[in-house]
């Protein structure tokens, strides 16, 4: 409330407005705001839940980084025309945002993720039982529309784990542990290179590297909360209680 009244009067001062004589505005008083800045440091001392949830949060986010440009870099060692599978490629982003877009809100954020990983790796699967190639509508293979599908996923994924974090981080450091988790997800696309680089001596190793790795995630984010309706933490005490289940539910119009 000082914090209001302080710009209140700073924007009556700049716009030459005499202030109602009953408004009194506390010059000295300091702002409750500057006594309950936290810093990511804070994080150090929640509960080990909450410690290993903002981990398995940055986990989903290496993960998902490192089976979409696995998913993307490998188009050219999928069986068929080249340009074929790289223009199938590039039209996949737009049933992701479609999908993403109908049922983000719809379903919960969570839910979504699981679904996307739960698909992602069925097709890795399917694409890695099809070595061959199975054609399906002329240059079309049953490998390349799971990896089409497999990549449209993954960018739902992608995009759905900002909204996510940062409704599961708190206000207080939300900006700099999401930047974290971003630059941890950086390592992930560092990574898909070499991964990729096993292709020319077994093939086989790719795909079950993206498999584990996505089921790990999966497993991961099966332990997280919903955040869909629900208050957005402010402080590291409030993430603590969002991640350990104690958190009511606020009905809310999304």
């Amino acid at each position: 409330m000082t914090l209001a009244l302080e710009s209140l009067k700073k924007i009556s001062d700049i716009n030459r407005v005499k202030l109602p004589s009953g408004l009194v505005i506390a010059n000295n008083t300091p702002t409750p705001t500057a006594e309950k800045m936290e810093s990511i440091s804070e994080i150090l001392y929640v509960s080990f839940k909450t410690k290993m949830s903002v981990l398995g949060l940055f986990e989903v986010f290496f993960t998902h980084t490192l089976l979409l440009y696995c998913l993307s870099y490998h188009v050219s060692a999928v069986p068929g025309d080249v340009f074929v599978n790289s223009a199938m490629m590039g039209i996949s982003s737009l049933p992701a945002y479609y999908w993403l877009y109908r049922s983000g809100d719809k379903y919960g954020r969570r839910k979504c993720l699981i679904s996307f990983y739960c698909l992602t790796i069925t097709c890795l699967f399917i694409a890695w039982c099809d070595t061959q190639g199975t054609p399906l509508i002329g240059p079309i293979t049953v490998q390349l529309v799971c990896f089409v599908t497999a990549r449209s996923c993954m960018l739902a994924v992608s995009s759905l784990m900002y909204l996510y974090t940062s409704e599961v981080f708190p206000s207080s450091a939300r900006s700099g542990l999401v930047g974290i988790s971003s630059m941890i997800a950086r390592g992930g696309g560092i990574l898909s290179s070499y991964v990729l680089i096993l292709d020319s001596h077994n093939p086989s190793l790719v795909y079950l590297i993206c498999i584990v790795s996505g089921s790990i995630a999966l497993c991961l984010l099966t332990l997280l909360p919903d955040t869909t309706g629900r208050k957005l933490p402010e402080t590291f005490a409030e993430c603590d209680e969002l991640l350990s289940g104690r958190t009511t539910v606020v009905t809310r119009k999304i």
